[in-house]
């Protein structure tokens, strides 16, 4: 558990066994749903129904819940990978938000920082994350932190994220 006094924000290791860490993570989702920068819809009543139960039984994952005041504000849901070029693991960072009422005070920060000393603790060689090209806020404390564009080779070639929907 991480506590910054100055904005009062606790960032926890969610335990998806508590009914409220269950409640506050899917008012989380919502709210990361309903925001522009991810399409503005709300969840269906599927995902509701199903995201707790369906990240608890995933072995490898990790969901950070930042609270302020007693109330959820920010939430990030990471991933256990595998890099095969360093034969160690690594944290994917699948979900990282925060509440629009409370941005710029440091708690995207502070998720980071406590996915960082996870990944460490793990013995990871790497954390990765995927960000929209025009989210300049996101994309500003990602570089604040430490993280960079993916490029290869001595020709430092960018790498583009690319999927497959099923």
């Amino acid at each position: 558990m991480t506590a910054d006094r100055a904005t009062n924000v606790t960032i926890v290791d969610a335990d998806l066994s508590r009914a409220e860490h269950q409640r506050a993570l899917v008012t989380m989702l919502d709210a990361y749903m309903r925001d522009p920068m991810e399409g503005g819809q709300p969840p269906s009543e599927q995902t509701r129904r199903e995201l707790v139960p369906g990240l608890r039984a995933h072995p490898a994952c990790y969901v950070f819940l930042a609270w302020r005041d007693g109330l959820p504000v920010g939430f990030s849901i990471c991933f256990l990978g595998f890099s095969t070029f360093n034969a160690r693991p690594l944290i994917n960072i699948h979900d990282i938000f925060v509440d629009s009422a409370v941005r710029g005070i440091g708690i995207g920060r502070m998720l980071l920082e406590r996915i960082e000393a996870k990944a460490l603790e793990l013995s990871c060689c790497r954390i990765t994350l995927e960000v929209r090209e025009d989210n300049r806020v996101a994309r500003g404390l990602y570089r604040k932190v430490g993280f960079d564009r993916v490029v290869v080779g001595a020709e430092r070639i960018p790498v583009e994220f690319w999927h497959k929907p099923l």
